[in-house]
């Protein structure tokens, strides 16, 4: 297993371990989350809801920057050094 394939498994479980937690949350105490903060209308269900979303906005953005900097330029470079050697053009050819 690659090193993206890593990281993108391991942020999807990060997601989706907060989401099922979030319905179950839901499912399971629906009096914690509809605890009201203050003399407002906002929830703590609001505000977890909130926070999922840019859970995911941040995951998102981390993925992005390390596809970026790290995976797309490594990828990169294999596909350099495939090129410099004659391979590339072979394996396009369907000769290797």
């Amino acid at each position: 297993m690659t090193l993206r394939q890593k990281v993108s498994w391991v942020l999807a479980g990060v997601v989706f371990l907060c989401y099922y937690a979030f319905v179950l949350g839901i499912g399971l105490f629906p009096q914690v989350l509809a605890y009201r903060l203050g003399p407002s209308a906002i929830t703590l269900g609001i505000v977890a809801g909130a926070f999922l979303i840019l859970l995911c906005i941040a995951l998102t953005g981390l993925y992005t920057f390390l596809a970026n900097e790290h995976f797309d330029t490594r990828q990169a470079q294999i596909l350099n050094k495939l090129q410099e050697s004659g391979a590339l053009k072979e394996l396009q050819n369907g000769m290797a």
